[in-house]
């Protein structure tokens, strides 16, 4: 008797111990994530509303001016929906009139508009001289602070486990 009721109770030890394992390592919680591309950590997590609408902002490594991009969240995706730089250069955008931008320039900065670029996700090579920061909901990030220079950060709208929220908070 006192074996059978032994036994009872480490079964829902045991039972309780899995449950709590399969609940922590269950992708559940919908958050904004910046990942280090290399390593593949969560290296940042946030709530969708606090991100909802966010600025990237980076010098430019060619000519040297700043440049934003603005980013919305939708669903799961991104939408880049304007960008504002003082000069073109390689890896600045263009102005496409077909597909509805509209390009204005006011005291020598160029602004394009209605971008609508729809993104799975987004990655930004940390650069050394850039200084990418995340701007959103009155909070500056500096992203060199959470990924190496020359390390890409991966932008994503993703389900994490509550493992890994548990992981990001403790640190």
């Amino acid at each position: 008797m006192k074996k059978h009721l032994f036994m009872k109770k480490h079964l829902f030890a045991v039972c309780i111990f899995v449950l709590t394992v399969i609940i922590l390592n269950i992708p559940m919680l919908s958050k904004f994530t910046i990942s280090d591309g290399k390593t593949k950590q969560i290296v940042y997590i946030d709530d969708i509303d606090n991100a909802k609408e966010f600025v990237i902002s980076f010098k430019h490594s060619v000519n040297r001016t700043p440049v934003n991009e603005f980013i919305k969240i939708q669903g799961h995706k991104f939408l880049v929906y304007k960008t504002t730089f003082y000069s073109y250069g390689a890896g600045m955008p263009e102005y496409d009139a077909k597909g509805g931008q509209r390009v204005s320039m006011i005291d020598g900065l160029i602004q394009i508009e209605n971008i609508d670029l729809e993104l799975e996700s987004i990655t930004y090579l940390v650069g050394i001289y850039a200084d990418h920061t995340l701007n959103h909901n009155n909070n500056t990030i500096k992203l060199s602070d959470y990924v190496k220079p020359q390390n890409p950060a991966l932008f994503r709208v993703d389900k994490i486990t509550l493992f890994e929220l548990i992981t990001y908070k403790s640190r």
